[in-house]
Protein backbone atom coordinates (compact mmCIF):
# COMPACT_ATOMS: atom_id res chain seq x y z
CA UNK A 1 0.00 0.00 0.00
CA UNK A 2 1.11 3.55 -0.77
CA UNK A 3 0.31 6.32 1.67
CA UNK A 4 -0.32 9.73 0.14
CA UNK A 5 -0.34 12.85 2.31
CA UNK A 6 -2.15 15.76 0.66
CA UNK A 7 -0.30 19.02 1.28
CA UNK A 8 -1.15 20.98 -1.84
CA UNK A 9 -3.72 23.49 -0.66
CA UNK A 10 -3.80 26.73 1.27
CA UNK A 11 -6.29 26.92 4.11
CA UNK A 12 -8.82 29.69 3.47
CA UNK A 13 -9.57 29.90 7.21
CA UNK A 14 -5.93 30.06 8.30
CA UNK A 15 -4.59 31.97 5.30
CA UNK A 16 -1.57 29.73 4.82
CA UNK A 17 -0.37 26.26 3.89
CA UNK A 18 -0.80 24.12 6.98
CA UNK A 19 1.64 21.29 6.24
CA UNK A 20 4.77 23.02 7.51
CA UNK A 21 3.28 24.73 10.56
CA UNK A 22 5.73 24.22 13.45
CA UNK A 23 4.64 21.94 16.30
CA UNK A 24 7.36 22.07 18.94
CA UNK A 25 10.54 20.88 17.24
CA UNK A 26 8.70 19.30 14.33
CA UNK A 27 5.94 20.23 11.86
CA UNK A 28 2.31 19.27 11.41
CA UNK A 29 3.00 17.10 8.37
CA UNK A 30 5.89 15.35 10.11
CA UNK A 31 3.51 14.22 12.83
CA UNK A 32 1.35 12.66 10.12
CA UNK A 33 4.41 11.05 8.51
CA UNK A 34 5.48 9.50 11.81
CA UNK A 35 2.06 7.92 12.33
CA UNK A 36 1.57 6.75 8.75
CA UNK A 37 5.04 5.39 7.95
CA UNK A 38 4.75 2.01 9.79
CA UNK A 39 1.55 1.13 7.94
CA UNK A 40 2.54 1.69 4.31
CA UNK A 41 5.14 0.38 1.89
CA UNK A 42 5.68 3.74 0.20
CA UNK A 43 5.07 7.23 1.57
CA UNK A 44 4.42 10.07 -0.89
CA UNK A 45 3.53 13.72 -0.29
CA UNK A 46 1.55 15.71 -2.85
CA UNK A 47 2.28 19.44 -2.67
CA UNK A 48 2.54 22.62 -4.67
CA UNK A 49 5.26 24.86 -6.07
CA UNK A 50 5.22 27.00 -2.91
CA UNK A 51 6.18 24.19 -0.55
CA UNK A 52 7.80 21.57 -2.78
CA UNK A 53 11.40 22.33 -1.76
CA UNK A 54 10.58 21.84 1.91
CA UNK A 55 8.48 18.74 1.28
CA UNK A 56 11.28 17.03 -0.64
CA UNK A 57 13.50 17.34 2.44
CA UNK A 58 11.09 15.27 4.55
CA UNK A 59 11.65 11.56 5.35
CA UNK A 60 9.42 10.31 2.51
CA UNK A 61 9.87 8.24 -0.63
CA UNK A 62 8.66 10.85 -3.10
CA UNK A 63 7.13 14.32 -3.40
CA UNK A 64 4.73 15.05 -6.25
CA UNK A 65 3.18 18.21 -7.64
CA UNK A 66 -0.59 18.21 -8.04
CA UNK A 67 -1.64 17.51 -11.63
CA UNK A 68 -3.43 20.85 -11.41
CA UNK A 69 -2.59 22.90 -8.33
CA UNK A 70 -5.00 24.62 -5.94
CA UNK A 71 -7.99 22.58 -7.09
CA UNK A 72 -8.81 20.83 -3.85
CA UNK A 73 -8.25 17.39 -2.37
CA UNK A 74 -10.01 15.43 -5.11
CA UNK A 75 -7.35 16.61 -7.55
CA UNK A 76 -4.73 15.42 -5.06
CA UNK A 77 -6.37 11.99 -5.01
CA UNK A 78 -6.33 11.93 -8.81
CA UNK A 79 -2.64 12.89 -8.83
CA UNK A 80 -1.80 10.05 -6.47
CA UNK A 81 -3.75 7.46 -8.44
CA UNK A 82 -2.04 8.55 -11.66
CA UNK A 83 1.41 8.01 -10.12
CA UNK A 84 0.94 5.08 -7.76
CA UNK A 85 2.96 1.87 -7.95
CA UNK A 86 0.54 -0.14 -5.79
CA UNK A 87 -3.01 -1.41 -6.13
CA UNK A 88 -4.21 -0.04 -2.75
CA UNK A 89 -3.60 3.57 -1.77
CA UNK A 90 -4.38 5.53 1.39
CA UNK A 91 -4.96 9.30 1.24
CA UNK A 92 -4.53 11.46 4.34
CA UNK A 93 -4.79 15.20 4.80
CA UNK A 94 -1.62 16.86 6.11
CA UNK A 95 -3.57 18.31 9.07
CA UNK A 96 -4.61 15.03 10.74
CA UNK A 97 -1.93 14.60 13.43
CA UNK A 98 -3.74 11.81 15.31
CA UNK A 99 -4.29 9.43 12.41
CA UNK A 100 -4.31 5.81 13.60
CA UNK A 101 -2.89 3.20 11.24
CA UNK A 102 -5.41 0.65 12.50
CA UNK A 103 -8.18 2.69 10.89
CA UNK A 104 -6.34 2.77 7.58
CA UNK A 105 -5.74 -0.96 7.79
CA UNK A 106 -9.44 -1.59 8.30
CA UNK A 107 -10.41 0.56 5.31
CA UNK A 108 -7.75 -1.10 3.18
CA UNK A 109 -9.20 -4.51 4.00
CA UNK A 110 -12.45 -3.48 2.29
CA UNK A 111 -10.79 -1.91 -0.75
CA UNK A 112 -10.56 -3.95 -3.96
CA UNK A 113 -11.28 -3.70 -7.65
CA UNK A 114 -15.04 -4.05 -7.20
CA UNK A 115 -15.19 -1.55 -4.30
CA UNK A 116 -12.36 0.83 -5.23
CA UNK A 117 -13.21 3.74 -2.90
CA UNK A 118 -13.60 3.28 0.88
CA UNK A 119 -14.11 5.86 3.64
CA UNK A 120 -15.52 5.94 7.19
CA UNK A 121 -18.72 6.82 9.00
CA UNK A 122 -18.49 8.24 12.52
CA UNK A 123 -21.57 7.17 14.56
CA UNK A 124 -22.34 10.76 15.56
CA UNK A 125 -20.55 12.98 13.04
CA UNK A 126 -21.37 11.13 9.85
CA UNK A 127 -19.24 10.46 6.79
CA UNK A 128 -15.52 11.20 7.14
CA UNK A 129 -13.87 11.38 3.69
CA UNK A 130 -10.35 11.23 5.18
CA UNK A 131 -8.65 8.90 5.56
CA UNK A 132 -9.68 7.65 2.14
CA UNK A 133 -8.49 4.35 0.68
CA UNK A 134 -8.65 3.83 -3.08
CA UNK A 135 -7.82 0.97 -5.41
CA UNK A 136 -5.86 2.15 -8.43
CA UNK A 137 -8.97 1.44 -10.55
CA UNK A 138 -10.67 4.39 -8.86
CA UNK A 139 -8.61 6.71 -11.05
CA UNK A 140 -11.21 6.38 -13.80
CA UNK A 141 -14.04 7.40 -11.45
CA UNK A 142 -12.12 10.36 -10.04
CA UNK A 143 -11.04 11.53 -13.48
CA UNK A 144 -14.62 11.40 -14.76
CA UNK A 145 -15.83 13.54 -11.86
CA UNK A 146 -13.12 16.14 -12.44
CA UNK A 147 -13.91 16.26 -16.15
CA UNK A 148 -17.51 17.10 -15.25
CA UNK A 149 -16.34 19.91 -12.99
CA UNK A 150 -17.23 18.09 -9.79
CA UNK A 151 -14.58 18.76 -7.14
CA UNK A 152 -16.26 17.41 -4.02
CA UNK A 153 -15.01 14.42 -2.05
CA UNK A 154 -18.62 13.86 -1.06
CA UNK A 155 -19.40 13.57 -4.75
CA UNK A 156 -16.85 10.78 -5.01
CA UNK A 157 -18.31 8.98 -2.01
CA UNK A 158 -21.80 9.15 -3.54
CA UNK A 159 -20.67 7.10 -6.54
CA UNK A 160 -21.79 3.44 -6.75
CA UNK A 161 -18.14 2.34 -6.63
CA UNK A 162 -17.71 3.87 -3.16
CA UNK A 163 -18.46 2.34 0.22
CA UNK A 164 -18.27 3.60 3.79
CA UNK A 165 -17.50 1.63 6.93
CA UNK A 166 -19.06 2.49 10.28
CA UNK A 167 -16.33 2.96 12.88
CA UNK A 168 -17.66 1.97 16.28
CA UNK A 169 -14.37 1.89 18.23
CA UNK A 170 -13.99 5.15 20.22
CA UNK A 171 -10.21 4.76 20.27
CA UNK A 172 -10.18 5.33 16.51
CA UNK A 173 -12.38 8.44 16.43
CA UNK A 174 -9.54 10.86 17.16
CA UNK A 175 -8.11 9.90 13.78
CA UNK A 176 -10.73 12.17 12.22
CA UNK A 177 -9.43 15.25 14.02
CA UNK A 178 -7.94 17.91 11.79
CA UNK A 179 -6.44 21.36 12.33
CA UNK A 180 -8.76 23.85 10.66
CA UNK A 181 -8.36 27.00 12.75
CA UNK A 182 -5.73 28.89 14.69
CA UNK A 183 -7.45 27.72 17.88
CA UNK A 184 -7.03 24.10 16.76
CA UNK A 185 -3.38 24.78 16.00
CA UNK A 186 -2.82 26.40 19.39
CA UNK A 187 -4.26 23.37 21.18
CA UNK A 188 -1.93 21.02 19.31
CA UNK A 189 1.07 23.20 20.10
CA UNK A 190 0.15 23.28 23.77
CA UNK A 191 -0.26 19.51 23.84
CA UNK A 192 -3.77 19.71 25.27
CA UNK A 193 -5.93 16.61 25.37
CA UNK A 194 -9.01 18.63 24.39
CA UNK A 195 -10.38 17.24 21.10
CA UNK A 196 -9.83 19.51 18.13
CA UNK A 197 -12.56 20.55 15.73
CA UNK A 198 -13.35 17.85 13.20
CA UNK A 199 -14.33 18.95 9.71
CA UNK A 200 -15.56 16.17 7.48
CA UNK A 201 -13.80 17.49 4.41
CA UNK A 202 -10.72 19.47 5.51
CA UNK A 203 -9.71 22.07 2.97
CA UNK A 204 -12.29 20.96 0.38
CA UNK A 205 -14.24 23.05 -2.13
CA UNK A 206 -17.63 21.94 -3.42
CA UNK A 207 -17.00 23.56 -6.79
CA UNK A 208 -13.86 25.16 -8.17
CA UNK A 209 -14.74 26.72 -11.52
CA UNK A 210 -11.18 27.84 -12.20
CA UNK A 211 -9.82 24.32 -12.13
CA UNK A 212 -11.17 22.81 -15.34
CA UNK A 213 -8.90 19.93 -16.25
Amino acid sequence: MTGFILAGGQSSRMGRDKALLPIGDTTLIELVIQRLRPWVDRLVVIGNTRNMAQLRALPIDEALLDVKPDCGPLMGVFTGLMHTQTAVNAFISCDMPFIDGRLIERLAGACHGEAPVVASVHPEEGIQPFPLVCHVKAGRVVGALLNRGQWSLRGLLSQPQASVIRIEQPELWRSFTNVNTLADYARVCEGLATPLSSSVVPGSREQRPGCDR
